[in-house]
């Protein structure tokens, strides 16, 4: 039987630099409950392993197998998963960290609620020059229904690894983060688990992200072509489970199909047909209030006491 408590999934690659705090984030938490940090190393040849092993317990660290030859994020990822012992799962990137009193407050919607599969709150982004940090929200400022029920694709910066606590029960019905995809298989994840689980909102800042930093990423940003096709992949993959489940609902089939107009090569005759297809839900995507406040609000940075 799997023990009430969070277990944080840290996964990392060459992160000698930023490790050290992340790990020290989640161990200043005062998480109430029972709390592992699993370190899933991915073949790191800097110190990570060595500064993750100085922390001792709480802090464990899973070693990449000798004989895995893929070398990614998702596969940290999920050697974590299938360590981890606690009832509940989160991530934080390696080069990020948490915001004090993250944990108590994301687990106890979680646990006061067993209805959820997760919870997400939201997230600032972090510009460090290495004498001055300065943040702003990564999460656009309106979350509605939509967005809860629909995470990815009802539009962007709603869910982050760093942000959301899944129940571990979750990964047996719907699986974890697929290999295959070098780039989108958060998103491919969120939109498994959502279509699933019903999932909740918290408006508080949770997390960290850091987007000025130096060092080797685990997800592959080097080609644009492959990133447009494993996105491509992710969201067919999303529209052939859409046809072929009985639970799947006009919403969702209209905005997987809005998304892969994109990559069609017909645009702007496929994009005609969906609007006589779907005209109120076209109507409403056209007038997205939230949309069009996020298109105009220009990024204000902060010091952190700001927010």
């Amino acid at each position: 039987m799997t023990m009430q408590g969070i277990s944080v999934i840290i996964p990392v690659y060459n992160r000698e630099a930023y490790l050290e705090e992340a790990i020290r984030s989640v161990l200043m938490q005062n998480y109430s409950g029972l709390l592992e940090i699993i370190v899933s190393d991915d073949g790191s040849s800097d110190k990570s392993i060595e500064i993750a092993d100085s922390f001792g317990h709480p802090v464990r660290v899973v070693l990449k197998p000798e004989d895995c030859l893929f070398q990614g994020v998702s596969g940290a990822r999920n050697r974590g998963i299938a360590e981890a012992k606690y009832s509940y799962i989160a991530f934080l990137d390696s080069d990020d960290y948490f915001l004090p009193n993250h944990l108590n407050r994301i687990a106890d919607k979680l646990e006061k609620n067993q209805n959820l599969g997760f919870v997400f709150c939201r997230m600032l982004q972090m510009k460090d020059d290495g004498e001055n940090r300065l943040f702003a929200p990564w999460t656009k400022p309106i979350i509605d229904k939509n967005n809860i029920k629909y995470p990815v694709i009802s539009g962007s910066n709603v869910i982050h690894t760093n942000i959301i606590l899944i129940r571990k029960s979750v990964f047996s019905l719907v699986g974890v983060f697929d290999e295959s995809f070098s780039n989108g298989e958060d998103g491919d994840l969120w939109m498994r688990i959502s279509e699933k689980y019903k999932g909740e909102f918290l408006s508080y800042y949770g997390a960290v992200y850091r987007i000025s930093h130096q060092g080797v990423q685990l997800s592959d940003k080097k080609n644009q072509e492959i990133i447009n096709k494993n996105f491509e992949r992710v969201f067919r993959s999303a529209y052939k489970r859409c046809i072929e489940s009985n639970v799947c609902d006009l919403y969702r089939k209209f905005r997987l199909q809005l998304i892969l107009v994109g990559y069609s090569k017909n645009k702007l005759f496929d994009l005609i047909t969906l609007v006589v297809k779907y005209p109120l839900f076209a109507f409403g995507t056209l007038f997205d209030i939230n949309r069009l406040i996020n298109r105009r609000k220009k990024i204000i940075w902060k010091t952190i006491s700001e927010y």
